[in-house]
């Protein structure tokens, strides 16, 4: 066919054409010269290259490349890379370099056993340093079997046996760690050793296991576990978390050791101070004494404390089984105090100056050199403290306090142990404050107790009791009742206010003062007792009701005093402020209803016997129908007789029904109407009949007999 005929002419044509332009392209050839082969490094290997990109891979999120100055491939497979350097590059993380002297690659290069100056070193200065290691592409982690070291900027780190894992940033060392941080003049400043130890470089941590031991300056810590926390940068410690027989010693102004079970330490921005520390399980921190002493010691299951840059505490925070130990010195004595919690403050430099203990409450002070041991209990119990010492403590809540020989009780309880005082307020179970020792208990709305020498002061509804005696061998042991009271007996003794010494014996009661033992009592403004003479004196409207072997004697007077060593009651009249009689002292009793300036009861040695009675100045005596007066009057007990005295141009005068005796004497007896009348020649005596206001008649006169003198 005609169409068939002009392809087959056209397909001619073109390969024409087509050979003329390969032709023309084509020039004179040049003449190749061999290359010259390379040096054999290991005659085994069926192939060796140099200058190799053995491996490229890039990822999603990172990128491998793995070079080689020289590779070798034997028979198998296996690979030989000499002058390694494997580069990932991790998006929106750090990038790493390893590199090693040589690599022995797996099938794919997948896995590489470097040998030989191994080192990863990181973007951001962290280099690690190794004599042989692994690495695996895949997994990203580098494990090295031998010793290791490891730095950045001014951490440095050796160990044995390390993995890193380049995904996580975690590097693990498994034995023999050393972890150390410097300043910027290459001085030490933190050490760690552990057995083992693990740096996330990513939470910014370094975890310690086994004999953990660290030096901070002079600060020496050791612990089972620990668990360091860094600065981004890796050149400060913020914290460090101490698990297990956790202790610290020395390294601080203010603290000299501490110890627990458990401890969290965090310290300042820079990590040069530790201003925090969280103590749990069986915590104990000792502070730094004076002059190179012990200083004080607080313990507690759990402590939190915070610390001033210096070393001083500033806050203390602990509860259960809560102690406080101060140290003694030469002027104090030592102290210590139990509680279930504690809250203290202290200042910069000074260390706590202030401690709030609750629950459970137990203060102790051992022995001074003038004082016997001391403990107290209650339920709260607020402290200020200087330097080692407590300067006041006030004691809240069912307080008990007791020393050698004195017990006391009280809602609230003031104690300065420098000045020995003790002062006890507030009503506990309805009971008012209470102290008691072995010669007196007193109840007040308030007490007030030098604790040596033992003066007690009380206010406010004062109730006693007294006891004869005191502590053998003590001051008191000779100290007794009022001898007008029994010995082996109490008794009490009620007042607005009491001041006790009780070393002197003395007790000074006032305001509606009232003492009573059984059915003698004596009631006044004020009464003292004088306990080492068996004294006591009543003053300000004074009254009593004394039992007698002859019966009651009931007394008013401005005064009733009592002497033992006289065996003597003395009576006198109240007087104004000018010392002017105003009421004169009335005694009334078996010997009639008797009035004068002064009376006086002279008793027998034992027994309340009344041996004799006197009463001077304005005397008047009522005896059943017989009223008698004068200037002086002298009762004998025994005999029941009566001698009445005038003085001066005063005479006696004797009524008795319708019949009047004067004289100079009178003498007159109890049970019979006898009178003896002593005159004398300046006034003879007389009798008169009919002279009593109750005589409505004249009774026969009679005739005086002469006097008598008495018998």
């Amino acid at each position: 066919m005609r169409w068939q005929k002009w392809a087959r002419l056209l397909v001619a044509i073109v390969g024409i054409a087509a050979a003329v332009v390969v032709y023309a392209t084509m020039g004179e050839r040049v003449k190749l010269v061999p290359a010259t082969a390379p040096a054999r490094i290991d005659p085994k290997a069926v192939i060796e290259s140099s200058g190799n990109i053995v491996q490229q891979v890039r990822g999603t999120k990172q990128d491998y490349l793995i070079e080689a100055e020289r590779q070798l491939t034997y028979e198998g497979g296996s690979t030989k890379l000499v002058g390694v350097k494997i580069t990932v590059r991790n998006r929106g993380g750090r990038d790493y370099v390893v590199t090693g002297h040589e690599a022995q690659a797996g099938e794919h290069q997948k896995d590489l056993q470097l040998s030989g100056g191994v080192q990863l070193a990181s973007d951001d200065g962290f280099i690690v340093k190794a004599d042989t290691a692994s690495f695996n592409q895949d997994t990203g982690l580098m494990i090295a079997p031998g010793a290791v070291t490891f730095e950045r900027n001014r951490m440095m780190g050796s160990g044995t046996g390390m993995s890193y894992d380049k995904n996580t940033d975690v590097l693990s060392l498994a034995d023999q760690s050393h972890v150390s941080l410097r300043d910027e003049h290459g001085n030490t400043t933190t050490e760690f050793t552990s057995g083992k130890s693990t740096l996330d470089r990513m939470a910014h941590t370094l975890a310690l296991d086994g004999n953990v031991h660290a030096l901070r300056g002079e600060q020496v810590i050791d612990a089972k576990q620990g668990i360091a926390h860094l600065t981004e940068d890796e050149q400060h410690i913020t914290a460090i978390e101490l698990r297990g027989d956790s202790r610290i010693v020395g390294g601080g102004s203010g603290v000299d050791s501490m110890s627990a079970r458990d401890m969290n330490l965090n310290y300042s921005a820079d990590g040069s101070a530790l201003e925090h520390a969280q103590l749990t399980g069986g915590g104990a921190i000792a502070m730094t004494g004076q002059n190179g002493s012990p200083g004080r010691q607080v313990l507690g299951d759990t402590l939190d404390i915070r610390m001033a840059p210096d070393g001083s505490l500033t806050k203390v925070v602990g509860r259960d089984n809560v102690r406080l130990d101060l140290p003694g010195s030469p002027d104090s004595p030592a102290r210590s105090i139990k509680a279930r919690a504690i809250d203290a403050d202290g200042a910069p430099g000074q260390g706590l100056t202030a401690a709030r203990f609750m629950d459970n409450v137990e203060y102790r002070e051992e022995s001074g050199k003038s004082a016997s041991g001391r403990t107290a209990r209650s339920r709260t119990l607020t402290v200020a403290l200087m330097n080692d010492a407590i300067s006041n403590a006030v004691f809240g809540g069912a307080v008990k306090f007791e020393e050698q020989g004195l017990r006391a009780a009280s809602g609230e309880a003031r104690y300065d142990p420098a000045k020995g005082s003790l002062r006890l307020t507030g009503v506990e179970g309805g009971a008012p404050p209470r102290v008691a020792d072995d010669q007196v208990t007193i109840d007040a709305l308030a007490i007030d107790v030098t604790l040596d020498p033992r003066v007690m002061k009380a206010s406010g509804a004062v109730k006693t009791m007294l006891q004869a005696g005191g502590p053998k061998g003590s001051a008191a042991q000779g100290n007794r009742l009022p001898g007008l009271l029994k010995q082996d007996q109490p008794a009490n003794v009620n007042a607005d206010a009491l001041d006790y010494q009780g070393a002197a014996g003395q007790a000074l009661y006032t305001g509606n003062a009232t003492m009573w033992q059984g059915e003698t009592a004596v009631r006044a403004d004020s009464i003292a007792i004088d306990q080492s003479k068996g004294d006591f004196l009543a003053s300000g409207n004074a009254r009593s009701t004394i039992v007698l072997d002859t019966g009651n004697s009931i007394a008013h007077a401005g005064e009733i005093r009592y002497a033992d060593a006289a065996h003597t009651i003395t009576y006198t009249s109240m007087k104004n402020a000018l010392g002017v009689p105003t009421a004169q002292a009335q005694l009334s009793g078996p010997q009639g209803d008797l009035r004068g300036d002064r009376i006086e009861v002279l008793l027998a040695p034992q027994g309340g016997h009344v041996n004799r009675l006197e009463a001077y100045t304005g005397v008047s005596l009522k005896l059943d129908t017989r009223n008698a007066s004068g200037e002086r009057l002298t009762y004998f007990a025994d005999e029941e007789r009566y001698v009445m005295s005038g003085a001066g141009t005063k005479s006696v005068k004797v009524l008795e029904n319708c019949r009047e005796t004067t004289g100079r004497t009178l003498t007159f007896f109890k049970s019979t109407d006898r009178i003896i009348v002593d005159g004398n020649e300046e006034q003879r005596t007389q009798t008169r009949n009919g002279v009593s206001p109750a005589c409505t008649t004249t009774a026969p006169a009679r005739s005086t007999p002469p006097p008598a003198r008495p018998r």
